[in-house]
């Protein structure tokens, strides 16, 4: 038996990421190994967004396959949910440094942020989660600007239709791990975003 054809979405996915690893819109292609354009289902219900690749992102050309990526895991454990079940990817897609490699992991500037929001947008429009993980200030700011992080963290924003659950970057574990009791309470709010998500489906059916 014959494999079965991807779906439409996916090959759509498939497509942009393959633009993604050939952009060169600002100048973050230069010092790069490889862009991240980012990984999972195109029927993603959840889709995860951070900040930019590091050092292990930009080796592997997947996005949170470095410690951060291990804390993720576990928080993704916390509500039964895996990798395979969700789309995650970043604000910008090659990974900000301060020079040629090795160099040394920095935020994203303005400009840079501004030069992938296309591919972010593009990627939410395939893809149309149900709900939006930001993980962390910089990815919180592209969706709810000025809202603070620590305001509004683990608390569900609705807005023209998109719901946003801002969340502390997994990084924070990686120097306090007590900070791991706040993400994982915050996380428990997918469970309820996923619960109200599925009975949504079923009237509709």
């Amino acid at each position: 038996m014959s494999a079965s054809r991807p779906s439409a979405a996916t090959q759509a996915l498939l497509r942009l990421h393959k633009q993604i690893r050939l952009c060169t819109r600002c100048p973050l292609h230069r010092f790069r190994t490889q862009a991240v354009p980012g990984g999972g289902p195109s029927s993603a219900r959840i889709v995860l967004v951070g900040e930019a690749p590091g050092r292990q992102e930009d080796r592997q050309g997947e996005p949170f396959v470095g410690a951060a990526g291990k804390v993720l895991e576990e928080l993704l454990a916390s509500v039964g949910l895996s990798r395979t079940d969700v789309y995650i990817t970043n604000v910008v897609k090659s990974r900000p440094t301060s020079g040629p490699r090795p160099g040394r992991n920095r935020p994203p500037t303005t400009d840079e942020i501004a030069a992938c929001r296309p591919w972010l947008d593009e990627q939410l429009r395939i893809i149309r989660p149900a709900v939006i993980v930001t993980l962390g200030r910089i990815a919180l700011e592209q969706f709810a600007p000025g809202r603070p992080l620590a305001k509004v963290h683990g608390r569900l924003i609705t807005d023209s239709g998109v719901t946003i659950l801002p969340l502390y970057h997994p990084a924070v574990v990686l120097y306090r791990r007590t900070w791991m009791r706040v993400l994982k309470r915050d996380f428990q709010q997918l469970r309820r975003v996923l619960t109200k998500s599925r009975r949504v489906q079923k009237t509709v059916r």
